[in-house]
């Protein structure tokens, strides 16, 4: 009987060696998270930050030389069209030639200057009060007014810019794009536009202006030659705040039907860039061609075709390691 007694023990021993191996064997293939590529659009873009600010509107200058009266308005004020504006007292054309002609200065700051070492600002502004003929100039649209240049009895020329009147019922964002990048950016295209205030929305805008001109910014990477840009939204949020701060990301042109995969994804050795397929229950490495970077991935050219299904978590496989997918899900866009 014990010989029986031992060799159901030693059966019941081999059976439990088995069983056991058996959950060793299965728990050491590794769970799998997949994406199941397709083709879609991708945007080509270019991303630049700037603060909020009203529409710069038009620029309110001088008529005619002179010396200014009365500004009427202050710095951010709301004005309709007909406001009054500044009073100022006009100085002749056929006079501000005379003048220059016997004195050889060509403006209005530097006759008076010259002129006060013989007597003060003062008297000659208060001479100049009782000849000259007093002009007041009014708004000619509504908005609001921002940069007001002079002053109570300060001269100024022909066209000075004397203040701006900003279109407060548009909100726009001045950005600087390296001279580099300037050639692919052209009125009309998209923006998306995110607020560090509100991060949880995103604003639609577009591309409205771009300047004639350069110039030296100082940015992240020293000094570099960039133009302005402006970027318009599209529609406005009582929530917004002129001065916030914004992150614009300009869409250039628009790629259609490319593989894209995230970053994350692809792995780098000796050979070249890498991922790691599930192919039936096993992992196999494919080399790839990545060309272009998008701002979620990079777009590939060649070793990979829609429907394949790249593993996300590839960490520690090896090629022909035995696995089972936990998790699938169709690539998108998004």
């Amino acid at each position: 009987m014990k010989k029986y007694a031992y060799l159901f023990l030693a059966t019941l021993l081999l059976v439990g060696v088995i069983v056991t191996s058996g959950y060793m064997i299965n728990g050491s293939i590794p769970g799998v998270e997949v994406i199941i590529l397709a083709k879609h659009s991708e945007d080509n873009t270019i991303s630049a930050s700037g603060k909020l600010q009203y529409r710069s509107g038009r620029q309110v200058k001088a008529p005619f030389a002179g010396v200014m009266s009365d500004v009427k308005v202050k710095n951010g004020d709301i004005i309709k069209k007909g406001d009054e504006l500044f009073s100022y007292y006009k100085i002749d054309d056929a006079y501000t030639a005379l003048l220059s002609q016997y004195s050889g200065m060509s403006s209005m700051e530097e006759i008076i200057g010259a002129a006060s070492k013989y007597a003060s600002s003062a008297d000659l502004v208060s001479e100049l009060k009782k000849y000259c003929p007093l002009e007041t100039v009014s708004a000619g649209y509504d908005g609001k007014v921002t940069d007001i240049k002079y002053g109570t009895d300060e001269p100024f020329e022909k066209n000075a810019l004397i203040l701006k009147i900003s279109e407060n019922q548009n909100l726009e964002i001045p950005v600087y794009i390296n001279e580099s990048y300037i050639g692919s950016i052209s009125k009309g295209q998209k923006a998306a536009v995110r607020f560090s205030a509100m991060p949880e929305k995103t604003f639609a805008g577009t591309v409205t202006k771009i300047s004639d001109e350069a110039e030296v910014t100082s940015g992240l990477t020293g000094r570099e030659t960039t133009v302005e840009v402006i970027i318009t939204l599209d529609s406005a949020d009582d929530k917004l705040r002129v001065g916030y701060s914004a992150a614009c990301t300009i869409t250039l042109s628009t790629d259609e039907n490319v593989l894209v995969l995230p970053y994350d994804i692809i792995r780098t050795d000796e050979d070249g860039d890498y991922v790691f397929l599930a192919e039936g229950s096993r992992a196999v490495k494919r080399y790839i061609t990545a060309d272009k970077e998008y701002r979620n991935g990079m777009r590939v050219s060649e070793g990979l075709s829609q429907g394949d299904c790249v593993i996300v978590n590839s960490e520690g496989l090896y090629d022909g390691q035995k696995i089972t997918i936990a998790k699938r899900r169709v690539q998108t866009n998004d």
